[in-house]
This record gives structure tokens, C-alpha cells and sequence, in this order.
């Protein structure tokens, strides 16, 4: 079990560090809100929560104190327990798939080697080495704050900023951009912080 725990470790190393090196990036100063009580961004709020599978595609960037690395992204969402995140890169074969079901997590490659453990929590600290709030992450990437979240709204009438605790730590994010073009308008660049750590998102495409 320690061999097979060391592998995906590895493989998860070596498939972040075949991507482009990233930038550490400071949260946006000087943003204006609106209330959160304005129409134009109520009736968004509702199309977006309307939204319950959908598949996202993008890029990763993470930055810590000890090291930065980015890796190509498809998240697919079912509901809270079915869904499916693969991390590959565009100059390997290899990938790495994050698979939440009925029974727990499951964390595999394309070679098929596989570790399942029901508490989902504790495999992504196994594996990835860091505690993620990966449920949240259905709800965050679509720009959808969560009912008790501290949240601002921006001037385009979208979500601009929140903050959410997670296992005592305070997670930031902020919406630097949307993808206008379509209807209702979904995120594009998503800036998360916390202690020490800065996650990047780009959705490059969106499924619903």
C-alpha cells in the first residue's frame, strides 16, 4: 500500500511538473461592489444554481512556498457524489483521475493502478499532499457562493470576491474574469488563496 501511495506521489509530481512555470499573483485592490441585493445579479445567482452537471475545462496553476507547477484540467459534476477530475498534461501521456462515488474516493491513472479509501479527505491529503476542499469546488468554479460564505458582488453585476473557512483556514477567492459570450456568463480566471498557497484556474471551455 506505502509502494503504491509512493507512486501516485510521484506521478502526480511528474505530471504537474511537465507544465509551464506560473507566477505568484496578488489578490485585486481598489474593487467596487454593488449590493448583493441587485436584480441583475440575483437572477445570474438563480441561472447559475439552475446549473447541476456540468464539465469544465482549463488549467491549474499551483504556487506554495516550496514549489509552483500547472497541469491541464477536466472536471466533470454529477452532484456532490459523482464527480470526476483529471489532471494530464499536453506533453505526456500520463494522467491522474480524482473520482468521487457512492462508496468514497478513488484516485487512478491510465496505467491502471488505483487506491480507493471511503474517507475522500484523507486520500487527497495522501496523495496530493495538501487538504483541498474538493466538494466546494463544484460551487466555487461556477461562481456560486455558498449561503453562509462572506461574498461581494462586482460592478458587472457577478460575483467579484468571497472567503470561506475550511478545516480552520481561510480560503479567498477572486473572479479576475468571465466568459461573457455566452449566456449566463461563467468564470474564466479565478484567483484562491490561503495560508501560503495560491491556486490559478483558467476555464478555457464550459459543458452544461
Amino acid at each position: 500500500m506505502k509502494n503504491l501511495i509512493s507512486y501516485f506521489l510521484l506521478l502526480f509530481a511528474g505530471l504537474l511538473l511537465t507544465g509551464c512555470v506560473i507566477t505568484d499573483e496578488q489578490r485585486p485592490t481598489n474593487v467596487k461592489y454593488i449590493e448583493k441585493t441587485d436584480p441583475a445579479w440575483q437572477q445570474h445567482l438563480q441561472q447559475v444554481k439552475q446549473i447541476q452537471g456540468y464539465q469544465a475545462l482549463g488549467q491549474l496553476g499551483y504556487i506554495s512556498t516550496k514549489e509552483r507547477f500547472s497541469t491541464r484540467f477536466d472536471w466533470q459534476y454529477n452532484n456532490p457524489q459523482h464527480y470526476t477530475l483529471k489532471l494530464y498534461s499536453t506533453i505526456s501521456s500520463e494522467t491522474l483521475q480524482i473520482q468521487m462515488h457512492t462508496k468514497g474516493m478513488t484516485i487512478s491513472d491510465n496505467k491502471g493502478r488505483q487506491r480507493s479509501a471511503v474517507d475522500a479527505k484523507m486520500l487527497l491529503r495522501e496523495i496530493i499532499g495538501m487538504d483541498f476542499p474538493l466538494d466546494q469546488f463544484a460551487f466555487w468554479l461556477k461562481g456560486q457562493p455558498k449561503d453562509n460564505d462572506d461574498y461581494q458582488v462586482g460592478e458587472n453585476h457577478l460575483l467579484s470576491a468571497f472567503s470561506h473557512v475550511f478545516d480552520g483556514k481561510t480560503w479567498t477567492a477572486d473572479y479576475l474574469s468571465y466568459q461573457a459570450n455566452r449566456q449566463p456568463p461563467m468564470p474564466e480566471n479565478i484567483l484562491l488563496k490561503t495560508d501560503g498557497q495560491t491556486l490559478k484556474i483558467r476555464v478555457d471551455e464550459w459543458k452544461f
